[in-house]
């Protein structure tokens, strides 16, 4: 398990893994938060390639993993069986070569997949399978147990000026350091924003579509009344938290609602 905020760099290094693959098999599948409520979506989309082997799986297993795929009629899934066929059609091709299998986005894989897959996990020893499976560490998002994980940080100072544009004028390099936070995507993003704008002294440094992206996930899953604290706070660009609470209480928004918010 690889974990990390928005921006971290978690599918980053699902790249380097698949292009230091060499000669083994890479399967690869994403989460995508449309898709997290039909079932065994993204497993389908992961073991689509290795469809044609179902006949090489016991009776019973292919027959559970063609009725979860829609490939035959079933009353109703019995979810141990598309977990043990996962485990077996993964084992079977890592018989040729082995195999490299990615899951990215995992916190909006659907939950039959979830299941299936981490059922498969927790049963890999000696198949010649990796399984690397990449989440952002929002609270519940994609809770396992039992499988080793790799919590990614923010960049040390000397790290996060490396990514820096070298056309980033010095009054704004120590302001994007501190916003980003040692951020990956956060330190790219602003650095570029910053140079193609033309900024007011003091004034925000601009946002860009895939900061927005990539955090707007966060805002939508806060509570009501910690949302609402939030449009107040982007709404006072100074920064004077002061002036934040002072806003939100007019509003009769709780001064709690800003604890949620990690600001």
């Amino acid at each position: 398990m690889i974990r990390g905020e928005p921006g971290m760099g978690k599918s980053s290094l699902l790249d380097h893994a698949a292009q230091a693959a060499g000669g083994a098999r890479v399967l690869r599948v994403a989460g995508v938060e449309t898709e997290a409520k039909l079932p065994f979506a993204a497993l389908h989309l992961l073991l689509r390639p290795a469809l044609d082997r179902l006949d090489t799986l016991p009776g019973p297993q292919a027959a559970a993993l063609r009725g979860a795929f829609g490939l035959a009629a079933v009353t109703e899934s019995d979810r141990f069986l598309v977990g043990l066929a996962a485990l077996t059609l993964l084992s079977e091709l890592a018989e040729e070569r082995p195999l490299l299998c990615l899951i990215d986005d995992a916190q909006w894989l659907d939950h039959a997949s979830a299941s299936a897959l981490l059922f498969a996990a927790r049963r890999l020893r000696s198949e010649g399978v990796t399984l690397l499976v990449a989440a952002r560490d929002d609270q519940d998002a994609f809770p396992v147990a039992g499988l080793p994980e790799l919590r990614l940080g923010g960049l040390a100072r000397e790290e996060a000026e490396r990514l820096l544009s070298d056309q980033l004028p010095a009054h704004l390099r120590e302001r994007v350091l501190k916003e980003a936070d040692g951020n990956p995507l956060a330190l790219i993003e602003l650095s570029r924003a910053a140079c193609e704008s033309e900024l007011e002294f003091g004034g925000p440094l601009p946002l860009t579509h895939r900061l927005l992206e990539a955090f707007a996930g966060r805002v939508h899953r806060l509570a009501e009344p910690t949302r609402r604290m939030l449009a107040v706070a982007a709404a006072e660009d100074t920064g004077d938290l002061g002036i934040v609470l002072t806003a939100a209480g007019t509003l009769d928004i709780p001064a709690d609602a800003l604890e949620p918010s990690d600001l």
